[in-house]
């Protein structure tokens, strides 16, 4: 069973956050102007940026936008962090409307180039679904968590 550590880190105080159980935190990070998102388990670690002037909610709900950046590693080995693949996805992030400005950079840091070439193969078949996942996944956070609509 594969297990993996969530933080949430408003970049002002540098503090732990819980937006997924605490309104409170939550509406701390969507009033901030920048937070990060960072994911760690035996495989793989990811660091996420969200970055607002408008501050995170109000730009996620007007045209200014939320920047959100995705730095994602995947090791080769478990526990041995010298030898990764991965990438860098970059979008801005609306609620009424589909992200833009979409980018991602393949990163390659494998020894065996047999190895790097059969990783590099492997997911330039799933790039478009990679990115199209990280994009989603950090526009459900921003709607369904961060910035979720008040009842009225």
């Amino acid at each position: 069973m594969k297990t993996s550590l969530v933080r949430y880190v408003g970049t002002k105080d540098q503090r732990t956050l819980t937006p997924d159980i605490s309104t409170q935190d939550a509406k701390d990070l969507g009033n901030s102007i920048e937070f990060e998102v960072y994911k760690v388990d035996e495989n793989s670690a990811s660091r996420s940026v969200f970055l607002s002037p408008a501050g995170i909610c109000k730009g996620f709900n007007s045209s200014y936008g939320v920047e959100f950046t995705n730095f994602t590693n995947h090791y080769i080995k478990n526990g041995d962090d010298s030898q990764y693949y991965g990438g860098i996805t970059g979008a801005s992030l609306y609620r009424e409307r589909d992200p833009n400005n979409m980018q991602y950079v393949p990163i390659y840091a494998i020894k065996n180039p047999y190895l790097e070439k059969e990783i590099r193969e492997r997911e330039m078949k799933k790039t478009k679904d990679i990115v199209k996942d990280k994009i989603f996944s950090s526009e459900q956070l921003l709607d369904k968590i961060i910035c979720k609509p008040s009842k009225k």
